[in-house]
């Protein structure tokens, strides 16, 4: 599995990106590089007047043919034809090939004529004008999106007989590798297999035990949110050797694991299990590893090919957050991340300026046009001006327009917005769900009190009281808060607190590993997500 922009990709999902780039590149360049192989008198003379020769020309197609590929597969990844869920329906995938394939055509025709008009040679192919060029590249891209539209069926029916998954034994069935096997059968898309599960035969009992006697107040993780799955004094029962554990062999989803271990079995050593098992991949999930890891078992497992992995540094690779059982003092102090250097942060808040100032320029005849609807449909001003808490717990003024009544909290005081609200003004409902209501931020983001990217700003009143509830809430304030952000193109509008926990774990995951092609990498899921009208 590999990790691209911080963004999962499974082998199977690289393997169908990587084959179809290859796919388009081969048949754009066969088409543009025809008239290279056994050039006439005209494309002699064009080539001789650009100082070429047909070697050198024929590398100048190749490498234009690829970004041509690259421009066609993002209008691909933009109608979430790379998402197995949306290409594995024979209808869905029909339909948005027909209609990526008139985009990527228009995409791939206006880049070429920003990179002739600016003289750009990434983009070139020599000795064939500008009008025969566009010619050629819509007939070789309709070309190329027909032979991936076949490509992808057949790579459907081969998924079907060799999955293409990552071959997964978890060590442990406390709660660390309870939520394991929860977000792997929730996420069709993970290119994970659990295979198996190793048990101590007294965990889950342990567990029921620990349930009965504590929750946070008493739990000795550093982390008061979640309960200890072991006791303190159940520490010397916790420290087994691996030949004492059992088998649990491909839990089905919705079985609970003290179900799963009245019929495991005792298992081989390790070694052999992952051989005869095919195991790619061990991921270390005991609750208590004092004098239970077995390390040389691992070790020898390692040396076999297989690879070792923690727990927690699994599921950020694989979930895009971190775990809330990993919020614990230790975890943030010693891991790597959760800082930025002084010129990577000059560096952001210079294209933090610039695009939002872009975006002012490009925006402002619809935003004259929203505060006029916003004016028109209800009483009040057209700007709705709140307190929200920034970088360092800061307070300042966030700017958006107006969606809701003006006595929306005359008498219920501050509370979350709900998905129905009936406070929405008609407009209000259009502009929330097209997120036409934020563009008033892009002030906020030229004076400096916010950025593009970044977790989102919240009240105070809120920040107070998820702060006693939610431990390290005010670590998403070590950023400033942004436009959008990680947790918001990956988790739903949510008003409990449950749902800020979640979100919480995004947000750290982020601020842990923010760079400016992360930040890129957000802005682009952004688009898309408001294009395709998603979320609130």
């Amino acid at each position: 599995m590999l990790n691209v922009l911080r963004h999962y990709l499974p082998f199977r999902k690289a393997l169908l990106i990587g084959s179809e780039m290859l796919l388009i590149t081969l048949v754009v360049m066969a088409v543009m590089s025809s008239h290279l192989w056994s050039p006439g008198e005209t494309t002699t003379k064009l080539l001789a007047f650009d100082s070429l020769d047909p070697a050198t020309a024929r590398w100048k197609v190749a490498t234009s043919s690829l970004l041509v590929a690259l421009l066609a597969q993002l209008t691909l990844a933009f109608n979430e034809l790379y998402d197995f869920r949306v290409s594995s329906s024979r209808f869905e995938r029909m339909a948005r090939f027909l209609t990526s394939s008139g985009s990527g055509v228009l995409l791939v025709i206006i880049s070429l004529a920003f990179a002739t008009k600016l003289g750009v040679h990434a983009l070139e192919f020599p000795a064939v004008p500008f009008a025969q060029a566009v010619v050629l590249l819509t007939s070789a891209l309709f070309a190329a999106f027909l032979l991936v539209f076949l490509w992808r069926h057949l790579f459907h029916l081969i998924l079907r007989r060799s999955s293409f998954r990552e071959r997964l034994l978890v060590l442990g069935t406390g709660r660390a590798a309870r939520r394991l096997m929860d977000e792997i059968h929730s996420r069709e898309n993970t290119g994970v297999e659990l295979v198996a599960l190793l048990a101590r035969s007294d965990e889950p009992r342990d567990r029921r035990r620990t349930e009965r006697r504590g929750g946070p107040d008493n739990a000795p993780t550093g982390n008061p949110w979640f309960e200890a799955s072991q006791p303190a004094e159940d520490a010397q029962a916790a420290r087994e050797s691996l030949s004492e554990t059992k088998l649990l062999l491909s839990p089905a989803p919705g079985t609970s694991l003290e179900e799963a271990a009245a019929s495991a079995r005792p298992i081989e050593p390790l070694p052999e299990l992952a051989r005869r098992l095919a195991i790619d991949l061990i991921v270390v999930a005991f609750e208590e590893r004092r004098g239970s890891l077995p390390t040389d078992e691992l070790l020898q497992c390692r040396l076999d090919g297989v690879l070792v992995e923690e727990a927690e540094s699994f599921f950020e690779r694989m979930t895009g957050k971190i775990p809330a059982e990993a919020m614990r003092p230790s975890y943030l102090i010693f891991n790597r991340g959760f800082d930025m250097h002084p010129l990577a942060a000059a560096a952001k808040r210079l294209c933090d300026f610039s695009l939002a100032l872009l975006g002012l320029l490009l925006a402002w005849p619809v935003m004259l046009a929203v505060a006029l609807a916003v004016r028109l449909d209800s009483a009040g001003p057209m700007l709705f001006r709140q307190e929200r808490t920034g970088q360092r717990g800061r307070p300042f003024t966030l700017y958006k327009f107006r969606s809701m009544r003006t006595d929306a909290e005359k008498l219920s005081g501050p509370v979350w917005a709900s998905e129905d609200d009936p406070r929405i003004t008609r407009v209000g409902r259009f502009i929330r769900k097209t997120r036409l209501d934020e563009l008033p931020q892009l002030f906020n983001i030229l004076l400096g009190s916010m950025s593009l990217v970044g977790p989102r700003p919240e009240r105070p009143h809120f920040v107070a009281e998820l702060a006693q509830k939610i431990p390290y809430y005010n670590q998403r304030h070590i950023l400033k808060p942004g436009l959008t952000g990680w947790a918001q193109i990956n988790y739903p509008y949510g008003n409990t607190v449950e749902d800020a926990l979640q979100k919480l774990q995004y947000d750290l995951f982020y601020i842990k590993y923010q760079s400016l092609l992360f930040d890129v990498s957000i802005l682009f899921n952004t688009v898309k997500t408001v294009l395709l009208r998603k979320g609130t």
